[in-house]
Formats: structure tokens, C-alpha cells, sequence
């Protein structure tokens, strides 16, 4: 007996030449890119052939799709359909668009200083508070320009190559307008000693420059202050603090519910200290005390039982010009079924800093100004792992130093696009619990549901007998909405659609 099978909705459907194109991804770096002049100055890089500008929407628009393969982006563009969408006349060889990337690679210094002027130029920026910090990426091709071995960021194996950067975005409008590549063994110091001048000459004065432990060195800090702005850094906590914590136990202030500071300022220069407790930290690292004391707890049970690794006691470094030998013997005197030493134990590896971290100001702030201003900055690991995921930077996939160059900046200007068109967008109000009550704060989407939603946003095209027909556009979505109600209070909507 047979079954029959039934299906729903539509019958299978037969191939046909129709295309879709991401038109939200494409009008959002053409507008944006274009209003702040990117695209007018690209055109200056070249005279003949295909204007850079469309190269550009192009790369940005395929970028933030999901792949950095320039290889992928010439096989997209070799549908004379998809290019006729793009405002491209003619085809793009893969030789043509890594010429692309080594030139804006090459000119990536001044494009930054062109983002920035377009970007002061539209938003008239009042506070330019900058969130500043480092990464790094793995780089395919142990040839690469900028590959070297060093600390890995974001995998373990140190064995390959990979290429650091440093970039930076307004903390108020989180619009990212700035980003360097260096060498993959190049200190975080080194970095900042290296950008931060340029950073200087395109903010306000007076502005908070707001960066992690990397960037904390005494010269790097006084170099802040001297270019007329300020600075709010982590810092390494040392024995003073922990002299302070004993000296001045009962100056704790209270800053919000299971946080608490210990403040103290230099009278001579305004340049003050927060040693913060969290409960929460410190709740965090007493679990990590005690499965790391169960651990060695373990590891005496095995040896008293007979059975012993010396990796549970020793760490042998590795020396392949050596055979190195190395005898353990040991003796334990321990009640293990003693909770009041073990305790002990746990609070001896937990130390006096537990729960503890230190910010430094060069400007006396509230402690808790200075802590929500400091959370403020994790907007930017947010952005680096945008880079990384999003507009394409790990793996980078080029090799030579101006391509390298090229896409580090080609991914910033993907983000800075999709950002311009985030900051624009009414913000929906959102209901938060802070210190034990509901607060309002304003809320805008995250960079991958902007770059989502505008993916989904396609113009299709019905390809009869080889000629474009009529256009639909699908998918639209509230976020899609929006940005093209922004976008064509600007300009003329009939223009979406090239002739």
C-alpha cells in the first residue's frame, strides 16, 4: 500500500534566473558613507575604470554579509544582474578588487581624518568621550606582512600567526571612527603611544579618554593630560592599596547595592583612586577559590593513595635542547575533614584583593561617575567582537601590509555605516531594575540585529527571457523601517532603485 504524502503551501519550485539583492545593506553604506564624503574622496584614488566608490559599497556591502573573501565578493559580483543592482557597469575581476583594498589601504590614514571631518561635519559632536581598546586576529598565510606570534587574544594555540589593531568610538553616540593595524608581537603600550596622538587632534579638548589596563602606563597617561584631556583607567592594584583597605576601613562609601568605595585623591594634582568592592566579584572568586583548593585537595588524595602526577605539583617549562628531569617528594600535614582549615585555605588563595578592583582618574570624579562611566566602555569589546564576527576580520585572509590595512578599515567603515544608522533611530524606552528599582533607560538595537534586520531587507528582480522586470521589495521589518524613513527624509526614495 502506498503512502501519500501531502505538503503545504507552494509546490517545489523550478529554477529560474530571478535575484535578490540586500538593498537594505546597500542603501545603508551608500547613504551614510556618502554623507560624511567617504565616497566622494575614494573617487580621487583613481581615474579610469569603475569609480572606487561602488567598489566600496560593494566590498562593505558583501563584508557585512557574512564573508571577507575577496575571492566570494568578484563571484557575486559576475551576475550581470546582481552588478546592474549595485550601479555597477561593468564586471569586477578578483585582480581588480585586492587593487580595491591596497589602495584604500595605503590612503587608510587620511580616510580616518575624512570619516572623522564627515562625521563632526553631521553630528556636531558636543562630547567626544572615546572608548579606546585592542585586539587581535588570526592571519591565514604565514607570509603575511603584519603576522607575527604573540600573546593570543582570542585562541590557544600561540603557534599562529596574527596581526593586533586598536580602535576607537565615541562613548555617547558609540559611532567607531578609528582603527589601526600593528604587528601581531606589538605591546598594547606601543599601540597607544603610537594612536592616541591622532586621536587628540580630532576631539574636543577636554574630553574623557577612557581605556583599559593596556593603555594605563604612566607616560601614556601623561601624555592625556598634557593634550588639554582627561583619562579614566583600570589599574593594577598594588601593596599601598591594600594598606589603604587596612588604614582606612571605615571610609568604605556606599555607591550602589553590593558595591562600595574606598576613594582617595592627591591634593597636588586632582589625579584620584577608586578601590571598588563588589559582592558579586567576590562571590565569583571564592567559587573559583574553592574548586581550585579542591583541586590540590585531590591531588593530595592521590599521591597519599599512591597514585601521583607530577603536573599536579610541578610545572615543567619546555626546553627541546634539554631532557629535563624533575623528582617530587613531598610531606602533608592535613585534617581534611577540618571545614575551619580548609576555609582558611580557600580564603589564603582567595588573598586580600578578592572582589577588589581599581580605577584611576585624572580628574576627581563620584565613585559613581567614575564606575558607570568605566561600564560605559564595554561598548567597544562589544565592537571588536563585532569586527571579528560580524564585518569580518578573523580570519583576515590577506596578506601584504596595505591590504591588511585595507580591511581592517574597510570593516570599521561597514560598522561605522550600520552604527550611523543605529544612532539615528529613536531609542525605545526599556525597564531595568538598578539598586532594588525599575529605572527607564533608552535602548537601541545591537549591531547584529541592525545588520540582520537589513540583510532580510531584498529588492527582487523577475528575470524574463534575460531582461529585469519590475522591482519588489521584501521583508521589511521595524528596523528596516525605520532606517529607510531616515534615510529618505534625506533623500529621494525613487532613487533606491537604480534604472
Amino acid at each position: 500500500m502506498h503512502q501519500k504524502h501531502f505538503t503545504t503551501g507552494t509546490d517545489l519550485p523550478s529554477p529560474n534566473e530571478n535575484i535578490s539583492v540586500p538593498i537594505g545593506l546597500v542603501k545603508v553604506v551608500e547613504h551614510y558613507l556618502g554623507s560624511v564624503g567617504i565616497l566622494d574622496y575614494v573617487d580621487t584614488f583613481k581615474e579610469k575604470g569603475v569609480p572606487m566608490s561602488r567598489i566600496l559599497v560593494a566590498m562593505c556591502t558583501y563584508i557585512l554579509q557574512g564573508n571577507n573573501s575577496m575571492k566570494g565578493c568578484a563571484r557575486w559580483l559576475s551576475d550581470p544582474n546582481v552588478r546592474k543592482e549595485m550601479g555597477l557597469v561593468q564586471g569586477l575581476s578578483q585582480k581588480t578588487i585586492n587593487r580595491a583594498v591596497n589602495i584604500i589601504g595605503s590612503h587608510s590614514d587620511e580616510m580616518i581624518v575624512k570619516l572623522w571631518e564627515g562625521l563632526d561635519s553631521r553630528y556636531h559632536f558636543e562630547n567626544t568621550d572615546v572608548n579606546i581598546d585592542g585586539s587581535a586576529t588570526v592571519v591565514n598565510g604565514p607570509n603575511a606582512e603584519l603576522g607575527a606570534i604573540g600573546y593570543p587574544r582570542d585562541f590557544r594555540d600561540q603557534s599562529r600567526p596574527q596581526v593586533e589593531f586598536l580602535t576607537a568610538e565615541l562613548q555617547k553616540s558609540r559611532i567607531p571612527f578609528f582603527i589601526r593595524a600593528y604587528s601581531g608581537n606589538t605591546s598594547d603600550p606601543v599601540q597607544y603611544r603610537d594612536a592616541l596622538p591622532d586621536i587628540f587632534s580630532m576631539i574636543r579638548e577636554g574630553s574623557w579618554i577612557i581605556v583599559d589596563n593596556g593603555g594605563a602606563s604612566g607616560d601614556i597617561l601623561d601624555s592625556i593630560v598634557k593634550s588639554g584631556n582627561k583619562y579614566l583607567t583600570r589599574v593594577k592594584m598594588n601593596l599601598s592599596d591594600e594598606q589603604r583597605m587596612k588604614e582606612h576601613g571605615d571610609q568604605w562609601e556606599y555607591v550602589e547595592e553590593n558595591v562600595c568605595c574606598l576613594r582617595h585623591t592627591f591634593d597636588s594634582s586632582g589625579r584620584t583612586t577608586y578601590l571598588f568592592f563588589s559582592v558579586d566579584n567576590w562571590k565569583r572568586s571564592f567559587h573559583a577559590a574553592e574548586r581550585s583548593v579542591e583541586r590540590m585537595l585531590n591531588a593530595i588524595r592521590s599521591y597519599e593513595d599512591g597514585k601521583f602526577r607530577k603536573s599536579d605539583f610541578v610545572t615543567i617549562k619546555r626546553n627541546v635542547l634539554a631532557d629535563v628531569e624533575v623528582k617530587v617528594s613531598m610531606q602533608t600535614r592535613f585534617d581534611f575533614d577540618d571545614k575551619e582549615e580548609i576555609y582558611g585555605i580557600i580564603n589564603e588563595v582567595l588573598g586580600p584583593r578578592s572582589g577588589v578592583f581599581k580605577l584611576e582618574s585624572s580628574e576627581q570624579l563620584t565613585p559613581l561617575e567614575a564606575l558607570e562611566k568605566y561600564r560605559a566602555r564595554a561598548t567597544v569589546e562589544h565592537l571588536i567582537h563585532s569586527l571579528k564576527r560580524v564585518t569580518g576580520l578573523k580570519p583576515l585572509r590577506v596578506w601584504n601590509e596595505s591590504s591588511i590595512r585595507g580591511s581592517m578599515l574597510l570593516a570599521l567603515l561597514s560598522e561605522t555605516a550600520v552604527a550611523m544608522s543605529r544612532y539615528e533611530m529613536q531609542p525605545r524606552k526599556e525597564t531595568k531594575i538598578r539598586e532594588g528599582k525599575k529605572v527607564e533607560v533608552d535602548v537601541r538595537p545591537s549591531t547584529e540585529s541592525m545588520v540582520w534586520s537589513l540583510g532580510q531587507l531584498t529588492v527582487t528582480r523577475i528575470i524574463i527571457k534575460g531582461r529585469r522586470k519590475e522591482a519588489y521589495f521584501s521583508n521589511w521589518n521595524d528596523i528596516s523601517r525605520e532606517v529607510f524613513s531616515n534615510i529618505r527624509a534625506e533623500s529621494d526614495f525613487t532613487k533606491l532603485v537604480f534604472a
